[in-house]
């Protein structure tokens, strides 16, 4: 996709400023660049966001970007609660729009989003560890590796369930393995309880737990190993959540909430959204742009995602009109 750079940029802003139709919450929104444009993000891309695009869209756009990095599902609960008010939200799943934000119930904070960007589990580990050699082993395919993470000492990191989607996604991932490998109760014999006080990391802090020799292996996405230069495990799609197409094997595992609801597995996808409360609505889809077709998305690929079609999820009429043009299908 191509840059957005130079005289292409302000163009592409001052359109926004002047044309854009801003959704219903943000009717009376005025741009002012000495006001920041707030994005809320999974913390799984923090460096990313915080040395690469957000310096990268205030230099371009001469808007100061304000982030915050944390669990996608933490960020959300913060928002409905109104602890939180961003121009972006973008998260690590789709079920955390569906079902934190969006609906009557939620008070339709979210009424639209875009697949943004796609990746896949992989068992990131420490070339320190005292396990390295058997680690090697099972990235090299000569071991499996759930062997080598339910020796006694291995010290495993994940992240949160409850707020995290990753933390999700590796219960998820846990289960798969299991129906792949068929060797049952590979979920209890390498995370033990669900919330293991001894292996549930904050989201932003999980790769410095790694990076750091405190920890020998954490379940990490692909693009954070690759961020980090830290060695990791490969794991085949039907286990790693990492191929839309598998989406429904995905669906065959699920959890039970602590609310009794069930959800279900999924593909590993990033999502970008602008809430109804949006006070920088101009900025808000400028940053939107960026990301999706601007120097934004590069940063992205460069960071190891993988690239994905824009699909859109929601009421197309909600969406504002100078974001239209970037839908390339329908999210379902």
């Amino acid at each position: 996709m191509k840059k957005i750079i130079g005289a292409t940029a302000v163009l592409v802003l001052a359109s926004l400023l002047t044309g854009c139709q801003p959704n219903s919450a943000s009717n009376n929104t005025t741009y002012s660049k000495s006001a920041p444009v707030i994005v809320y993000y999974a913390g799984s891309m923090t460096k990313v966001m915080e040395k690469n695009i957000g310096p990268g869209f205030q230099n371009q756009f001469g808007t100061v970007f304000q982030g915050r990095g944390a669990g996608s599902s933490e960020l959300a609960q913060m928002m409905r609660a109104g602890l939180g008010q961003p121009d972006v939200f973008v998260s690590a799943s789709p079920a955390v729009n569906n079902r934190d934000l969006m609906g009557a119930q939620n008070h339709n904070l979210v009424q639209w989003y875009l697949t943004l960007a796609r990746d896949q589990l992989v068992i990131a580990y420490s070339p320190s560890s005292r396990f390295k050699t058997q680690l090697q082993e099972a990235q090299s395919g000569s071991m499996p590796w759930y062997d080598v993470l339910r020796q006694r000492g291995f010290l495993l990191g994940r992240t949160d369930p409850k707020l995290d989607p990753k933390g999700l996604s590796t219960l998820y991932m846990f289960e798969l393995a299991s129906k792949y490998y068929h060797v049952s109760d590979l979920e209890k014999q390498i995370l033990g309880p669900r919330e293991n006080p001894k292996q549930v990391f904050p989201e932003e802090s999980l790769l410095a737990q790694l990076t750091s020799g405190q920890l020998d292996a954490v379940i990490a996405y692909k693009h954070e190993a690759v961020e980090w230069k830290m060695p990791y495990i490969s794991l085949p799609d039907a286990v790693n959540l990492g191929n839309p197409e598998m989406k429904k094997a995905y669906e065959a595992v699920s959890f039970v909430t602590a609310d009794g609801k069930t959800v279900h597995g999924a593909p590993i996808l990033f999502t970008i959204t602008i809430p109804t409360n949006s006070t920088h609505q101009a900025a808000a889809q400028a940053f939107v742009r960026y990301m999706i077709s601007g120097s934004g998305h590069q940063e992205l690929m460069a960071d190891g995602f993988t690239p994905i079609s824009t699909l859109l999820a929601g009421n197309q009429a909600d969406l504002p009109s100078g974001l239209k043009n970037l839908i390339q299908g329908t999210y379902k």
